[in-house]
C-alpha cells in the first residue's frame, strides 16, 4: 500500500503445497496440503501470518481431494476429485456449504469464474465425450452448452465404467475401461492396458480420439490409476514413490490380472503402454512379469 516492496514469508520449510487463491481486504486464502494430505483451504491475516494465527475454511475431507479453489462473486467454487472424477461446491467466503454443482458424468471438469460474476463457465471431458463448455449462473447452477467440439462419428455405442482390482497388499485400485456396450465379455477381446504411476500426476477421464478406431474395432482402452500418482492425494503419491516403487508394479499386475479374471481379455490379447515414467513400469512389467 505503501509502494515499497517489503517481503513476509508465510510459508517456508514445510512439507506441503501452498497455492493462494485469492487477496481480500487482508485475508490471503491458501488451499495447500500442509498436515492435510488430501487438501484444505486456510485464511491467513496478511499482517499476521504466524501460523498460530492460520484459520482453517475448508477442513480435509477423507473421500476426496481439493483439487483446487475459484472466487466468484461471494463465493468460492471448489474442485474436488473423488474417486477420480471431478466434483464442484460452491461456497460462502466462510465455509458454508451451498450445494454440488451437477455435472454430466464420469470426467475431468474444471472452472472459470470472475470475482465480481456468478456467471461461470465449466469446462469437461470424458473417454466418450469430447470437450464441451457450458455456462452457467452460481446462483442457480444448471449447465448450458456454450460451446463443443465436433466429431466425424457417433460416441453413443460406448461404455466408461469404473472397476477396482486388489494390489498385492490388499490396496484397491481404480480403473477406467472404456469399451463398445454390446460387446461379449467372453475373454477373447484384445485389451490395451494403460499406466503411469509416478510424480503427483493423475489420469483422469479424458477425450482421447487416437483410441476410438481401437474400440471400433472391438478393442478394450483400459487405464489404471496406480499408486505413485495424485488421484487419491499425497499419501497416494508417496506410497508408490522412492522405496515404495514396487507398489506401483504391483497395481499394475493387479489391474492386468483382474481384466483376465473377469473376462475382459486374455494374458495372450493384452498389451501395455505407458511413456516416460510409464515406460519404466511397462519395462519392469514386461520383465517381472512377462
Amino acid at each position: 500500500e505503501t509502494g515499497e516492496l517489503k517481503k513476509t514469508m508465510i510459508a517456508e520449510g514445510l512439507d506441503g503445497r501452498f497455492e493462494p487463491v485469492d487477496v481480500m481486504g487482508n485475508t490471503l486464502y491458501v488451499n495447500t496440503s500442509f498436515a492435510t494430505p488430501k487438501g484444505s483451504l486456510i485464511a491467513i491475516n496478511i499482517h499476521h501470518t504466524e501460523r498460530e494465527n492460520w484459520k482453517t475454511i475448508l477442513p480435509e475431507r477423507k473421500d476426496m481431494v481439493l483439487e483446487g479453489v475459484a472466487l466468484a462473486k461471494g463465493m468460492f467454487v471448489t474442485t474436488w476429485s473423488k474417486d477420480v472424477c471431478s466434483q464442484f461446491e460452491r461456497m460462502t467466503l466462510d465455509g458454508k456449504i451451498l450445494g454440488a454443482i451437477a455435472l454430466p458424468g464420469l470426467g475431468t471438469a474444471s472452472i472459470s469464474t470472475d470475482h465480481k460474476r456468478t456467471e461461470a463457465f465449466v469446462s469437461y471431458t470424458s473417454y466418450d465425450a469430447p470437450r464441451t463448455i457450458y455456462s452457467t449462473d452460481l446462483l442457480d447452477p444448471k449447465l448450458t452448452v456454450w460451446a463443443k467440439t465436433e466429431i466425424p462419428g457417433d460416441l453413443s455405442g460406448y461404455t466408461v465404467e469404473q472397476r477396482r482390482a486388489k494390489s498385492k497388499d490388499g490396496t484397491e485400485v481404480p480403473m477406467f475401461i472404456v469399451r463398445k456396450k454390446d460387446m461379449k465379455l467372453d475373454g477373447n477381446n484384445p485389451a490395451l492396458l494403460y499406466g503411469y504411476g509416478g510424480f503427483n500426476v493423475s489420469l483422469t477421464p479424458m477425450f482421447n480420439p487416437t483410441i476410438v478406431p481401437w474400440l471400433e474395432a472391438g478393442g478394450v482402452y483400459v487405464v489404471a490409476n496406480l499408486r505413485g500418482g495424485g488421484e487419491y492425494g499425497e499419501d497416494w503419491h508417496r506410497a508408490g514413490m522412492q522405496g515404495n516403487k514396487q507398489n506401483v508394479f504391483d497395481d499394475f499386475y493387479a489391474c492386468a490380472e483382474w481384466l483376465v479374471a473377469n473376462k475382459y481379455t486374455t494374458s495372450t490379447r493384452l498389451a501395455i503402454e505407458g511413456g516416460s515414467n510409464g515406460g519404466l513400469l511397462t519395462g519392469v512389467a514386461t520383465t517381472q512379469r512377462p
